[in-house]
């Protein structure tokens, strides 16, 4: 066994420096960052704001909100509340101000501008036992909350709620037979939604329908638990599996589009072992997808995105600044600012020289050093 250990590669990158900077073409600067404490930490959940309100969990449970600013993380306040595992973060995507969490004990919903104010519980069903939540999303238009169980009794529910009011508009509980690991509303169709799972079922549903057997238009069978869900463009939704490899949907025929497999993905990020590579996300820039993913080799600082081009993924982005292993990621596309944050409990902002935003910041620096050469110029 010692010299199977002994004898094992470790992960190290598969071309030259040089290489790497040639083919990684696209330059992410680190922007800013921040440790949101000085106790070890861990961050896996993050949600940004139009506005750029940044929220993040911590392991206490406690959620940090901080907002972007010139070249800065300014922190609003810290939300305390969760008395369980704290397991999403939303903000609502029609008032900025407005944040939700869910968690094991339930979702809750926060007015950043009072300084972390709680100022909704909301409910389950009356005599239906409590539920331990590990999903959770609003809808387009900020209306609909929907949060997905663990088993409970063995039934894994999709709960709703009008934003409003306390007490659920009701739920499924019949689509899912294992935890339900992601609820994912679409990103211009209130109607829409889609939930993932254990169970390795991706269901898509259309809740203007009465009935759970109605509003169930697909399901499909990733024959593997699902981690992440992220919606590429109207149609399509990509998966994030267990085992850290991609599938692609189409959620309006039900049909597998493209599958990235874990090996791919390291291959694609010039890294020698698939086994030490994770994926992190997925989002869409000039309607294309791109990849995030990482290294667990060395010192876990390995951070790279390739974009789906064609049938190929194309080397994009090497985070070369990068000091810890991410866990969750947000993108900004009209002011091209990727946010990512990660086991180390560091909030990192990172912009490209051509980013509305660092374009910004630069007239902003500009002007304010001229302002500063007027007020101390000698008369």
């Amino acid at each position: 066994m010692t010299d199977i250990i002994e004898n094992e590669e470790l992960d190290k990158d598969t071309v030259g420096a040089d290489e790497l900077n040639s083919l990684f073409s696209k330059k992410y600067n680190l922007l800013t960052e921040t440790a949101v404490t000085l106790k070890s930490t861990y961050i896996n959940k993050l949600s940004l704001t139009k506005s750029l309100n940044l929220a993040v969990s911590l392991l206490d449970n406690s959620i940090e909100v901080y907002r972007i600013e010139k070249s800065s993380l300014n922190r609003v306040c810290k939300l305390s509340g969760h008395k369980k595992t704290l397991t999403e973060l939303v903000f609502s995507p029609t008032e900025d101000h407005l944040l939700y969490s869910a968690g094991h004990d339930g979702i809750k919903l926060w007015d950043t501008r009072t300084s972390g104010l709680c100022v909704q519980q909301y409910e389950d069903e009356e005599d239906s036992p409590s539920k331990p939540y590990d999903a959770m999303d609003i809808s387009c238009t900020g209306r609909v909350i929907c949060a997905g169980s663990q088993l409970v009794q063995e039934d894994a529910y999709l709960v709703f709620w009008d934003q409003r009011k306390p007490k659920p508009l009701g739920g499924y509980w019949n689509s899912h037979t294992d935890d339900i690991t992601q609820v994912k509303f679409h990103k211009d169709k209130t109607e829409i939604l889609a939930s993932g799972s254990l169970d390795g079922l991706l269901n898509v549903y259309n809740i203007m329908e009465e009935t759970e057997d109605d509003a169930l238009t697909y399901s499909m069978n990733l024959e593997n638990s699902i981690e992440k869900i992220s919606w590429l463009n109207d149609i399509h939704a990509s998966c994030i599996t267990q085992s850290n490899d991609l599938q692609i949907w189409d959620t309006s025929s039900g049909d597998l589009v493209k599958t990235y497999s874990r090996d791919k993905i390291a291959r694609s990020i010039k890294r020698l072992r698939p086994d030490d590579c994770y994926l992190v996300d997925t989002f869409t820039s000039a309607d294309k997808m791109v990849i995030l993913a990482g290294s667990y080799g060395g010192d876990g600082n390995v951070l790279r995105s390739v974009t789906e081009t064609g049938k190929k993924l194309q080397p994009t982005s090497n985070f070369t600044s990068n000091k810890q292993v991410v866990r969750c990621c947000a993108y900004d596309e009209e002011r091209d600012i990727l946010v990512t944050a990660g086991e180390s409990g560091l909030v990192s902002v990172w912009t490209t020289d051509s980013s509305p935003q660092a374009v910004s910041i630069s007239k902003k620096l500009n002007k304010n050093l001229k302002l500063h050469d007027k007020r101390h110029k000698p008369y």
